[in-house]
């Protein structure tokens, strides 16, 4: 089954009980674990992704609640079909086994950066990760349609204050300059010399 659904529209409920499984065929779509401080943002999930596999192998509730964050298509394959499918096409399988190990990979450096690091660390460690390097100048790195400060909050656990204080702060340092629609890490080799000893210490 196809669907097609606005920014904005909620697909699934992390307290659901279904075993469908989606696949991202156009847009982006948002995971995040509700909370009664905030909703925390896990991933973003853009066309050849998927997600819902977890609930259809083990059929527990859903581990996350999935919106669009822009119009998005995505289609629906009922979770006892996807999970025949799975153990009767290897390539299903392996593709399957490698995006749970990624995604367990992902959140076990999260959770070691929300119990290790301060505020201004995993503000650090979160630009680093959505940059991308300059082409022209490798000491700089670029992200280009950052989030908005609330949404930088939720991706590390904090408030939207804390997250401007620090970003404020960055700025005067010049270790980033902000531009419209992008970031830019002025010396991705000190941020990350910097993240690297916070971790360390």
């Amino acid at each position: 089954m196809w669907l097609r659904t606005s920014a904005g529209s909620w697909i699934v409920d992390q307290s659901a009980t279904d075993r469908d499984v989606y696949f991202v065929m156009s847009g982006q779509l948002r995971a995040v674990f509700n909370t009664a401080r905030q909703d925390l943002i896990f991933n973003d999930m853009k066309a050849g992704s998927i997600f819902g596999e977890m609930a259809a192998i083990e059929g527990a509730p859903r581990a996350a609640s999935v919106f669009a964050t822009v119009d998005s298509v995505v289609a629906k394959m009922p979770g006892p079909v996807f999970v025949e499918t799975m153990y009767s096409h290897r390539p299903l399988a392996e593709a399957v086994i490698k995006t749970l190990s990624q995604r367990l990979r992902a959140m076990s450096s999260r959770v070691s950066e929300l119990g290790a690091l301060n505020v201004r660390s995993r503000v650090h460690a979160e630009l680093l990760r959505l940059a991308r390097q300059d082409r022209d100048d490798p000491r700089r790195a670029i992200i280009v349609t950052p989030p908005n400060q609330s949404e930088l909050a939720a991706r590390i656990n904090t408030r939207r204050e804390t997250v401007s204080r620090e970003l404020n702060a960055m700025e005067r340092s010049g270790l980033i300059e902000r531009r419209r629609g992008a970031i830019v890490i002025t010396d991705v080799l000190t941020l990350s010399a910097q993240l690297e000893q916070a971790v360390g210490g």
